[in-house]
């Protein structure tokens, strides 16, 4: 079986799955506490795979890299 391919997500999706607010979104992307948005053009969009990744454990995730 092939792996999924990553879709990408636009904001008012991630705040559904993630059930947090834009704010609390956006303060936790700073420091490295939230998957790293793509941006694209004027658009705004997540990686689906991070955005699983953080879901799994939202209190220990980390951005891959960050010292955070």
């Amino acid at each position: 079986m092939a792996k999924h391919e990553p879709v990408f997500l636009r904001f008012p999706q991630v705040i559904e799955r993630v059930n947090a607010s834009k704010s609390t979104i956006n303060r936790k992307e700073k420091i490295g506490r939230f998957p790293q948005r793509i941006k694209w053009g004027g658009i705004v969009l997540w990686n689906s795979h991070e955005i699983e990744r953080f879901m799994k454990d939202p209190n220990n995730y980390k951005v891959h890299g960050s010292k955070k």
